[in-house]
């Protein structure tokens, strides 16, 4: 459990109400959840295994070829709820989450959300599960991304346990 969540009531920012909640995400009802991952995209919950026939020279062929994803992007999958993959990791770097990578990161699923038209959004804290940025300093980034950019859509945000 996040020790900063303990000592927090429910913000708002901008228009928003960010609230915590022990809640499986599974079990939110929300329009789309934010999962953190990777420059790699391998910090998937659930790896899928696939058979290949490839040889080793081959898979290290496509490993070479692989275009790595830019920090504070964010990627959408279209599943129900929407999938957006926070791109805050690069496991090549030290360290390997950067305030500046979540900040650009918030930003853009904030854009998305706009475009989707998202009302309620589940997160986890952003770079505090892998990265170990300080949960304080991501909240206050939160707020300040929301204040800013004040949001039509986007009413809620549940930052969940991860």
């Amino acid at each position: 459990m996040l020790c900063y969540m303990n000592s927090l009531l429910d913000r708002i920012a901008g228009n928003t109400i960010i609230k915590f909640t022990n809640v499986d995400p599974a079990l939110l009802n929300v329009d789309a959840v934010v999962e953190e991952q990777d420059t790699n995209l391998i910090l998937d919950n659930s790896p899928v295994i696939i058979n290949t026939i490839d040889s080793f020279p081959a898979l290290v062929r496509k490993m070479e070829q692989q275009v790595l994803e830019i920090p504070g992007n964010v990627i959408v999958k279209n599943f129900s709820p929407k999938r957006f993959y926070a791109i805050i990791y690069d496991v090549e770097e030290t360290p390997i989450c950067r305030e500046t990578w979540v900040k650009k990161a918030f930003k853009n699923i904030f854009i998305y959300c706009e475009t989707y038209k998202i009302k309620v959004l589940a997160m986890p804290l952003l770079g505090t599960s892998y990265g170990k940025l300080e949960e304080e300093i991501i909240v206050s980034i939160l707020q300040n991304v929301l204040h800013i950019n004040r949001h039509k859509y986007l009413k809620k945000i549940l930052i969940y346990n991860k």
